[in-house]
């Protein structure tokens, strides 16, 4: 007896689903308050982080410029760690939702590229995330 409980809850359970509502639909989506981001660690072959001058951030094929502009006092914290922002949860305006957005991130000290590397994003109805790239770069300065 026991047996077809459980399988008519799991019948019932597997029918209240809606199969129908789009993966776009993020009306019903109750989000949370935690802010998403995705950076990179740009390091060199000893391990220690490197300070860039510059970043820039491209979305792929089209080419438009997703780097944002940072005051002197938050670049200092980027480069003290080495660690250098991708894309975050307030890009959701920029880039479209349910679909991997390929996104180009280039390091550089002075006008020299010393860091280049493609990554895969995506947002759901509420935070952005990595599908694929490297979260640690190694470059010779």
């Amino acid at each position: 007896m026991k047996r077809i409980a459980y399988i008519l809850l799991a019948g019932i359970a597997a029918l209240s689903c809606d199969k129908t509502e789009s993966k776009e639909d993020c009306g019903s989506v109750a989000c949370t308050e935690v802010f998403m981001s995705i950076s990179v660690k740009v390091i060199d072959t000893e391990g220690k982080p490197v300070a860039l001058d510059s970043i820039k951030v491209t979305r792929l094929p089209d080419q438009e410029d997703l780097t944002r502009e940072y005051d002197e006092e938050t670049w200092r914290v980027f480069s003290k760690a080495g660690s250098y922002p991708i894309a975050d949860d307030s890009d959701g305006g920029r880039l479209p939702r349910h679909t991997d957005i390929n996104v180009k991130f280039r390091g550089y000290i002075g006008s020299r590229e010393v860091a280049n590397s493609d990554y895969v994003v995506t947002f759901d109805c509420c935070h952005i995330g990595l599908v694929s790239g490297e979260r640690e770069l190694v470059v010779s300065r």
